[in-house]
C-alpha cells in the first residue's frame, strides 16, 4: 500500500500529506473469515478507489500483490434503484471468491467485484444463520433476489428438492451460472445446460438461462422477479435478500402464492 501511494503521489493523485488509507480500499482476492491479517502472494489484492485513473492503474497492478483497481462511485453496484449500476475496471482482474460456510457444507461464490455489491463473509455469517434455521430439505426454494447465488445454493446444499434463482442484474446471473460450475461436485449436480441470456443488462420478463440436474434441479431466471411467479410454479419457500431499506411490499404480494416468505 505503501508503493501504491508513492506511485500515485508521483502521478500527481494524492498528496504526500494526505494518510495511507487515502490510496483506497483493499479487497483480498479470496474471502474467508480470519483472526489475523493475511500474509498476501502475488495478485491477492482488489483496490477500491476513487481518485485514480487509466494511467495509474496499469502501473499499480505492476506491484505484485495487487490484481485489478476499480474506480468506484457513489452507487452500489446492481439494481438499487429503475437503473444497473457498474464501478469501472481500469486495469487488472475483479474476480473475487468468498468462502461461504455454513452446517450444511462449504461453497466457493465467485463474483466480479465490479459489477456485484460487495459483501465480505465474516465468522458469524446473519444470513447464512438465517437460513440454518428453515426447515429446506426435500422442499422447493425460490431465491428471487439471488446475487451471485450464495442463498440459493445453501439451499442446495440444505437438500432442497428444487431451487430457482432469479435475479434483475444480468452480471449478478452470470456469476451464478459460473458458481453452479464451480461447485457441481459439492452440489451434486451432474449436468448443466445454458440458454441464451440477451444482453439487456437489467431484465424484464424472466428469461430461463441455465438449468442444472442431479441430486437437486435448480433453474436460473433472468427477470424482474414481480413477474417470476407467473412464469414459475409457487414453491414451500421464498427467499428475499434486497438491498438494505430497498421497499418490498410489491414484491412480497407477487409471491403470496408461496407457502413462506423469508426476508433476509
Amino acid at each position: 500500500m505503501l508503493e501504491a501511494m508513492d506511485l500515485l503521489v508521483e502521478e500527481g493523485l494524492r498528496d504526500d500529506r494526505e494518510p495511507l488509507r487515502s490510496v483506497g480500499s483493499p479487497m483480498i482476492e479470496i474471502g474467508y473469515p480470519l483472526p489475523y491479517p493475511p500474509r498476501l502472494g502475488n495478485s491477492q489484492l482488489i483496490l477500491l478507489m476513487e481518485r485514480v485513473n487509466r494511467n495509474a492503474a496499469s502501473r499499480l497492478i505492476e506491484i505484485p500483490e495487487i490484481k485489478g483497481v476499480i474506480r468506484r462511485s457513489r452507487h452500489i453496484p446492481g439494481v438499487v434503484d429503475k437503473n444497473g449500476h457498474t464501478w469501472e475496471l481500469l486495469a487488472g482482474c475483479d474476480m473475487r471468491c468468498d468462502i461461504i460456510q455454513s452446517i450444511y457444507g462449504d461453497l466457493v461464490i465467485y463474483k466480479n467485484q465490479s459489477k456485484i455489491h460487495i459483501e465480505f463473509p465474516r465468522e458469524s455469517y446473519p444470513k447464512i444463520r438465517i437460513l440454518e434455521g428453515l426447515r429446506i430439505a426435500g422442499r422447493s426454494v425460490i431465491d428471487g433476489l439471488c446475487g451471485p447465488g450464495t442463498l440459493g445454493l445453501v439451499c442446495v446444499l440444505a437438500g432442497a428438492k428444487k431451487v430457482v434463482m432469479n435475479d434483475i442484474w444480468l452480471p449478478a446471473i452470470e456469476n451464478v451460472l459460473i458458481n453452479l460450475d464451480a461447485n457441481r461436485d459439492l452440489l451434486g449436480i451432474d449436468s448443466i445446460e445454458l440458454f441464451d441470456r440477451g444482453e439487456k443488462l437489467v431484465g424484464s420478463s424472466p428469461r430461463l438461462v441455465g438449468r442444472a440436474k442431479g441430486a437437486c434441479e435448480i433453474d436460473v431466471f433472468h427477470g424482474d422477479i414481480r413477474e417470476l411467479f407467473s412464469a414459475v410454479s409457487p414453491s414451500d419457500i421464498c427467499i428475499l435478500d434486497h438491498f438494505p431499506g430497498a421497499p418490498l411490499d410489491e414484491i412480497k404480494r407477487a409471491g403470496s402464492s408461496c407457502d413462506e416468505i423469508v426476508v433476509i
